[in-house]
């Protein structure tokens, strides 16, 4: 998509554009332009085609709307399971976020002021196959920009995040404690990742091969014995049997939660102050939701976006701002953080969920520490998965020369840190 497009691929997705100006502008269609932007780059998103849309009066914007639409490419529908994606985003805008936000000020919070408000405007949602669309707030509009994954993370960046997190976990375990009816139906929702996995699993296991080989080459730097064969041992299985015992909702009850699931640096955007210090962030991506031990959020977050430098420094205080805002939050929605997620089952969450970061690593740093313009094209991965063909382990790859030596330090980093840390 370049600038030249001049419509949406379909008259829903202009009527549902004529709503959202009537709503936010009382403007009727005829009273305004429109001009369409592209509004993502290369690897930035892949279960959707982003636009940037202006609505122009006068020579002037006036509202600025990111929406976000279905691939065309039929295989890239199926394969990446495009409806359950947005069906799932399109529940979080319309049903869990509004009971989130109603909870919060039915026990008094000012939610924008220091609730739990770090997700975009979404000014519309359509939900229904095969014509999928949300229609969201422009958030550069207002300062807010996403974060160069070519760079390192720092600890205020991190900081946001996590109490962002914590928020967001204390209310639903709020929820879960106070109304449990409201929040029944969050237990049966599947991870579509797992899903995939099923589902492909000749595919699957191919690409998964891949990054776990990938990364296990690693190791040939490392002279600790004992690490090295510990991994090994941890990574003997098929990868996805990780992702599983993440999962294992069992084994998280009763403190598992509805979490954000896919919560690493691509997935969030940043506001700065005067100074260039990141004073707010927003959570963006509502698509992976799993229910499972909010560890695996944090966990998620820490080793596929943050450096081993970064974690040397502060890992023990990430882990004690998130405890101390999760169950000072948790008090003020009327919970007792003591009965409902206790500090020894975090330690213990910790240990047994740990992994998982492990797992997510594997599959994420080599996006994170590749170059925009070399990520592999999705419909070619679509393709490949389709057709369960041999190669979809070739053609999603992320690691070149150039990347290399900066995909090695980062793993060998998250290897070291899970043994150090004993979550393997």
């Amino acid at each position: 998509m370049d600038d030249t497009v001049l419509k949406f691929p379909n008259e829903i997705y202009d009527k549902a554009l004529e709503e959202v100006v009537s709503k936010q502008l009382n403007l009727s269609k005829g009273e305004y332009e429109i001009k369409f932007k592209e509004g993502s780059s290369k690897g930035d998103n892949y279960n959707g085609i982003i636009y940037r849309v202006e609505i122009i009066k006068n020579e002037e914007v006036k509202l600025s709307i990111i929406v976000k639409l279905p691939p065309d490419n039929p295989a890239r529908r199926e394969e990446f399971l495009i409806h359950k994606s947005f069906f799932q985003e399109a529940d979080f805008y319309d049903n869990i976020y509004p009971m989130y936000k109603k909870f919060q000020e039915d026990k008094g919070i000012d939610v924008q002021k220091d609730g739990f408000f770090q997700v975009p405007v979404c000014y519309k949602t359509l939900p229904d196959d095969p014509h999928e669309g949300l229609f969201f707030e422009d958030l550069k509009v207002t300062g807010f920009s996403m974060f160069d994954r070519k760079r390192d993370l720092t600890k205020d960046h991190i900081f946001l995040v996590i109490e962002a997190l914590a928020k967001m976990h204390a209310t639903y375990f709020s929820i879960k404690d106070q109304k449990p009816e409201l929040v029944e139906k969050y237990k049966d929702i599947e991870d579509y990742i797992l899903k995939q996995c099923r589902r492909k699993e000749a595919a699957m296991k191919i690409f998964n091969e891949k990054m776990k080989n990938q990364a296990l080459d690693v190791l040939k730097y490392c002279k600790n014995e004992e690490l090295v064969k510990r991994v090994r041992e941890v990574l003997s299985p098929e990868l996805h049997l990780l992702l599983e015992e993440g999962n294992d909702v069992q084994a998280a009850e009763p403190y598992a939660i509805l979490c954000h699931g896919d919560c690493w640096m691509n997935n969030v955007m940043y506001q700065y102050d005067e100074n260039g210090i990141p004073k707010t962030c927003i959570l963006l991506d509502h698509t992976i939701m799993r229910y499972a031990s909010p560890i695996t959020d944090l966990v998620y977050l820490l080793f596929s976006s943050t450096t081993k430098s970064l974690r040397d420094k502060y890992y023990n205080e990430f882990m004690s701002v998130y405890f101390d805002k999760l169950s000072s939050f948790m008090q003020r929605l009327g919970s007792d953080p003591a009965i409902v997620f206790p500090r020894d089952i975090f330690e213990s969450h910790l240990k047994k969920f740990g992994k998982f970061g492990l797992a997510m690593a594997i599959i994420l740093v080599p996006m994170v520490t590749s170059d925009a313009d070399d990520a592999p094209e999705i419909d070619d991965v679509a393709d490949a998965f389709k057709d369960n063909k041999d190669q979809s382990g070739d053609v999603m790859n992320f690691t070149t020369a150039k990347t290399l030596k900066v995909y090695e330090q980062r793993m060998m980093g998250i290897f070291e840190d899970m043994y150090n840390y004993g979550y393997i």
